[in-house]
């Protein structure tokens, strides 16, 4: 008897808990429409109290993964605040199993993740990232950022193959100029100034009025140095002198060559 009781039970509390389910389920996405929509309005206080809401009525789903990474683009935009940001991605990416936003929750964390020191958890996102499934549209951000990193680290020769990336996928762009930039900046770094020639020869041929100009035509004249072109060195050092960011540093370049010309006994160029 007791038997039948149970199963009578279990009969009718299944089809309710379905019912009760989806009913929260049905909330939950209401509130998040109600969080996107104050949002568009900048009505701040209202999303996020409705994003939570969402997330109370459907804590392991990935309409949570969403509402997590709308309070996490809130937390980065509108407060500053890149450590609850990543806490609130992370919640995000443990409700998102694949996908478009997923990715595009990894990127964001990962340059939080940067921002607050941390460098190795964000690369570990990045390598993580950068594989078959990435999304083209996610490309240069990801190698850049991984790039970027890496360089900071010391990681010199990592960086430049996620800088030959960017160059490769992008050269026009903003990012893909600075990056064929950053190759002859870092070939320098790695003892190949014969490369680094080439390549910041080839760069400020190729972009004469890029921002990064005048930096890439102070490199390109200590690799010529380096490399025995001292004449050379020295006319492109002295070209720059009204447009360099920081003139002292050329001129103590330009003393340093010019003595370095006449120890060797070749006549000085005129000039400062």
């Amino acid at each position: 008897m007791r038997l039948r009781v149970r199963r009578g039970l279990l009969a009718v509390w299944f089809p309710l808990c379905l019912f009760l389910a989806g009913c929260h389920k049905d909330q939950a996405g209401s509130h998040f429409r109600k969080g996107t929509e104050a949002l568009a309005h900048m009505n701040l206080v209202t999303a996020r109290q409705e994003f939570h809401l969402a997330v109370g009525l459907s804590p392991s789903s990935r309409l949570a993964g969403k509402a997590f990474y709308e309070l996490g683009r809130m937390d980065d935009l509108y407060n500053n605040d890149p450590e609850n940001a990543s806490r609130n991605y992370m919640k995000s990416l443990e409700n998102l199993k694949d996908g478009q936003l997923r990715q595009r929750v990894s990127l964001y964390l990962a340059t939080d993740l940067d921002h607050l020191k941390k460098p190795d958890e964000a690369l570990a996102i990045l390598m993580r990232l950068d594989g078959p499934d990435l999304l083209v549209s996610s490309q240069i951000r990801v190698w850049d950022l991984s790039a970027r990193i890496l360089e900071h680290e010391g990681r010199y020769q990592e960086a430049l193959s996620y800088y030959q990336k960017v160059s490769r996928s992008d050269p026009d762009s903003f990012e893909g100029q600075k990056a064929q930039f950053k190759i002859g900046l870092l070939e320098n770094v790695t003892q190949n100034p014969q490369a680094g020639s080439l390549s910041l020869k080839a760069f400020v041929d190729k972009y004469p009025k890029s921002a990064f100009g005048p930096v890439a035509r102070f490199n390109l004249a200590l690799a010529w140095d380096r490399l025995g072109q001292h004449q050379q060195a020295l006319a492109l050092l002295q070209s720059i002198q009204g447009t360099y960011p920081n003139p002292e540093v050329v001129d103590q370049r330009i003393r340093e060559i010019r003595k370095e010309i006449r120890d060797a006994g070749h006549p000085v160029p005129a000039g400062k």
